[in-house]
């Protein structure tokens, strides 16, 4: 119910539904609803690491997955901040004089699937806060009330079983797409980006 409440504002009756097969077969730019289900959540991490959740992951090892996806970046541009032979994150220099910093959701790379249909969306930071029940990054250790034994961040993992979970329910996603095509109409770039997403009625 939580859920729902949170995010049934985010669908717009003004954006048509459309399934996914005939999307990428019109190759038409624009925003679209798609009723699918969420199969995996990727959160590169590094260029050798990254985290994968999905049907198979338990909801112990999603919470302990937390720590890395998330980062320390520029309050300003986001840009994620490295630390020097000290622990001592480095300035953003691009965003001087502000010098402030946040905790950050890694974007992340959600497969959804639609019938035998399945595409990979991008997920930004700010929509993967918005998917976690508005829960910021720096919060996940922090207890949900004085004297509670719950965390947020075992509430946000357990939105993430939740939305994984083996035969779930469907979501309504709310999708921006883009496609770059050649004078013969042949796809040169291809890519999807969630605006929104709620339960499917």
């Amino acid at each position: 119910m939580t859920f729902k409440t949170k995010f049934q504002k985010s669908v717009s009756s003004s954006v048509r539904m459309s399934d996914l097969a005939t999307h990428l077969e019109d190759k038409c730019s624009g925003v679209i609803l798609i009723k699918a289900q969420i199969l995996e959540l990727l959160f590169p991490v590094t260029a050798a690491q990254q985290i994968v959740v999905n049907a198979h992951s338990s909801l112990k090892s999603i919470l302990s997955s937390l720590p890395d996806v998330t980062y320390t970046g520029c309050a300003n541009c986001g840009l994620e901040l490295e630390t020097d032979e000290n622990k001592i994150y480095k300035q953003c220099f691009s965003c001087l004089p502000c010098t402030g910093r946040k905790v950050f959701y890694r974007p992340a790379l959600m497969t959804v699937a639609d019938g035998v249909c399945k595409v990979c969306v991008h997920v930004e930071s700010t929509l993967m806060e918005k998917v976690l029940l508005n829960i910021s990054a720096d919060r996940l250790n922090r207890l949900i009330a004085p004297g509670a034994e719950v965390t947020y961040g075992m509430v946000a993992a357990d939105v993430l079983h939740a939305l994984l979970a083996a035969g779930g329910a469907p979501c309504v996603l709310r999708v921006q797409s883009l496609f770059v095509l050649d004078q013969n109409g042949y796809p040169l770039q291809q890519e999807l980006t969630l605006l929104g997403l709620a339960p499917a009625l």
